[in-house]
């Protein structure tokens, strides 16, 4: 079988290179949060549908340039059309998506799924053009591997964009709620097994390990000699701290600690409660929300707050933990104030129902704040 020709690899190199740039650009541009949103009227396109109908077809096109990578002939032609069809439709379709969802009107928890979703498609398709060949020596070592695994990442990233479209936002929000509810309730029971000298200190450092977050998810990701020497630095420190952890709670700080968990199971209640009585019944955000039924602008930071409460009692119930294992008595307290103001605004947010009016939820906050008061 003859080799490409020349002249179709050069072309094939010069679209790479374009095509690279045009999703480095948007890439950038949503990971800076420098993506401006599209003002959105009675005729705008519905941003889920868009991004779900665009990752449907991304996915479709990454198939069959995968195909074409990887098995013979190798024809830099086909693979052309179809990266240039890429830029035309597929990544302008993304990129239009994200601008036409801005956080007043869809939410900024779904405006954020959404651009963490695109910008990290959008990096796997960079690598992946990386594995193209544009030259003899290219075609000949081609690796299987690192395309598969790139086109694997893809596919997972569209197959959310076109389940997204049925789902809405509640049902991804809900999932969100429940996956803090049990980071939250692991925290409590691993406090109470602490306390009662059921949890040796590796447990804790196995529970502990710092987690390692992607850079599409808003987290900025260090590189260089310096980079290095930061995370041997924070290794060091994670050991010689929580090797010498005693293995359960002294004497002194069983009162504190009692407190804590006391204070964190009763915040616990709020996770079902919110669930059941708030997050479920917002206003339906899919791909077949008209215009006009978009939840209001306020509606939309009450749900976001609420959100993002939800994600810091987590986080606090982790911090408090991390506090009393080095028995850290002041440092559990000024936490324990902080999760207890935090619980205090959240409620306020959503203490009355999304059209402003009274329910069963609204009379339990009430009393529940008497027991928060209480602490």
């Amino acid at each position: 079988m003859p080799a490409p020709k020349a002249a179709a690899l050069a072309n094939l190199k010069t679209t790479i290179a374009s095509t690279k740039a045009l999703i480095a650009q948007f890439e950038t541009l949503i990971q800076t949060g420098a993506l401006p949103d599209v003002p959105i009227d009675s005729s705008s396109p519905n941003a889920i549908a868009l991004y779900s109908d665009a990752g449907a077809i991304l996915k479709a096109q990454t198939t069959k340039l995968s195909l074409l990578v990887l098995n013979k002939p190798y024809t830099p032609s086909e693979i052309n059309f179809i990266l240039k069809s890429l830029c035309q439709e597929c990544i302008p379709a993304l990129v239009s998506a994200c601008q036409l969802c801005p956080p007043e009107r869809y939410t900024n928890f779904l405006h954020r799924v959404i651009h963490a979703s695109v910008g990290s498609t959008f990096k796997h398709y960079f690598d992946l053009l990386d594995d193209i060949p544009v030259d003899e020596r290219g075609i000949k070592n081609i690796r299987s591997q690192k395309t598969l695994r790139n086109t694997g990442v893809i596919w997972e990233g569209m197959d959310f964009a076109i389940k997204l479209a049925p789902m809405g936002l509640v049902t991804v929000a809900t999932k969100k709620v429940d996956g803090y509810h049990d980071l939250f309730k692991d925290a409590i029971e691993e406090l109470e097994e602490w306390r009662d000298g059921e949890i040796s200190p590796m447990d804790i450092i196995a529970n502990n390990v710092p987690e390692m977050k992607p850079t599409w998810d808003g987290a900025k990701e260090e590189t260089g000699p310096e980079a290095s020497k930061h995370d041997i630095n924070n290794i060091g420190e994670f050991d010689d701290n929580l090797f010498n952890l005693p293995r359960q709670a002294s004497v002194a700080i069983l009162p504190v600690t009692r407190k804590a968990i006391e204070t964190l199971k009763l915040i616990r209640l709020l996770y079902p409660a919110l669930l059941k009585r708030r997050i479920k019944r917002f206003p339906s955000i899919d791909a077949q929300t008209a215009p006009d039924k978009f939840p209001s602008a306020e509606q939309a930071y009450r749900y976001d707050r609420i959100m993002s409460y939800c994600s810091l009692f987590s986080d606090d119930a982790d911090n408090i933990a991390a506090a009393l294992y080095t028995h850290d008595v002041e440092k559990v307290n000024s936490i324990l104030r902080t999760i207890r103001d935090y619980a205090r605004k959240c409620v306020a947010f959503a203490e009355k129902t999304w059209d402003g009016g009274e329910d069963e939820f609204t009379k339990w906050v009430r009393t529940w704040l008497v027991k928060l008061d209480e602490q």
